[in-house]
């Protein structure tokens, strides 16, 4: 069974985004550079670039580490390695981004479900 519904895509990432959020966050705890806001804008900025550069690592480790679990669900390039970098790329993005991207997908779905039927409702009239 593959993912063909866009809705079912933002679904995985969404769950990949939770994921990786919840690894980065344990990573940050571990590591105090990580977690401590600096007085030195130099270092600051080193700071975030850092956590940006952890949000994707953990995306790709954990999109790499569910292959096994959705293979029959993820077409075969996607369990690639330019596919785990992509998906860690798109999970690094949170997992706030992709609900309300998943919302707005289900709305349109829904929408466009609501004419289908009106459009029935209107051939029967």
């Amino acid at each position: 069974m593959e993912l063909i519904e866009l809705s079912d895509l933002i679904a995985y990432i969404v769950a990949l985004s939770i994921a990786a959020e919840r690894l980065t966050e344990i990573v940050k705890g571990i590591i105090p550079f990580f977690n401590q806001r600096s007085e030195n804008e130099n270092t600051e900025n080193w700071r975030r670039v850092s956590l940006h550069c952890l949000a994707v690592a953990s995306g790709m480790l954990t999109a790499h580490l569910a292959m096994p679990a959705v293979a029959d669900l993820v077409p075969a390039h996607w369990q690639s390695f330019p596919g785990i970098v992509a998906l860690g790329l798109l999970s690094s993005g949170g997992s706030s981004l992709w609900n309300s991207v998943l919302d707005y997908a289900s709305s349109v779905k829904s929408i466009s479900k609501l004419n289908a039927e009106l459009k029935k409702l209107r051939q029967k009239g």
